[in-house]
């Protein structure tokens, strides 16, 4: 599913953002949920509580923080969803490349460009997804990018997603459950209780993997030759 949130200090232009957001995704099929905000604090507020959007649609001219600057806020937290600016002030064209928009669609000819770039982001998203791994429980949704995957471990009935940032995330689900949900190649067990992903993998030193941040990991014994063997294919591929 695609969460895309719409930001407008005006709800009856926000509104009319969301059904043409609503029209383009029946048309193509895309299952999505999207939330409109009227002003820029309730939504910066939102994604530092970590509330994950694939796409956001903003105004650029809001009181208080504008869109340029609350785009800068998004990306520092989420640096690779997608920004769509929707304004009237297209002098600010320029100074949006600062915050990578996706697009920057003047507000006199959303009717013809909005469609188009919606349907294209939309793509984008998807194409994103086959790189995170999302999770989702009651108190968070959040899609975590494979490549900021550490490892994995697991304790009690909960799996702890550690991350390249030095923090983590749990979620209660098995390691086996976990390991099916990644992509292909790109993790690899250490022992039974821990995964760890394949592209953070320095080198194997004894009976040691030795993460990039240079943190070691334990392997089983029973484990070594297969996880050489699968690192060896996995380096010979350059992934």
């Amino acid at each position: 599913m695609i969460h895309i949130a719409i930001c407008d200090d005006e709800r009856k232009y926000a509104k009319e953002i969301e059904l043409m957001v609503e029209e383009c995704c029946s048309k193509t099929g895309n299952m999505y949920h999207s939330e409109i905000f009227e002003g820029s604090m309730k939504l910066i507020e939102e994604v530092e509580k970590r509330k994950y959007f694939d796409i956001f649609l903003l105004d650029i001219g809001m009181p208080g923080m504008g869109g340029m600057e609350l785009a800068a806020k998004i990306r520092d937290i989420l640096p690779q969803t997608i920004i769509i600016f929707i304004t009237s002030y297209e002098k600010y064209v320029f100074q949006s490349f600062e915050v990578q928009p996706y697009r920057f669609i003047p507000k006199k000819r959303v009717a013809d460009m909005l469609p188009n770039a919606i349907k294209d982001a939309l793509d984008f998203a998807k194409e994103q997804e086959k790189e995170f791994y999302v999770v989702e429980n009651q108190n968070v949704l959040e899609k975590i990018p494979v490549g900021n995957i550490l490892y994995i471990w697991h304790h009690g009935k909960y799996a702890y997603i550690e991350k390249a940032d030095g923090s983590n995330i749990k979620i209660r689900k098995t390691l086996k459950q976990i390991f099916k949900e990644l992509p292909a190649g790109d993790f690899v067990w250490a022992d039974r209780g821990c995964i760890v992903g394949s592209m953070q993998i320095e080198r194997i030193e004894g009976k040691e993997i030795v993460l990039r941040n240079e943190k070691r990991i334990a392997v089983s014994p029973d484990r070594i030759a297969d996880l050489k063997n699968q690192m060896l294919q996995y380096w010979i591929k350059g992934r």
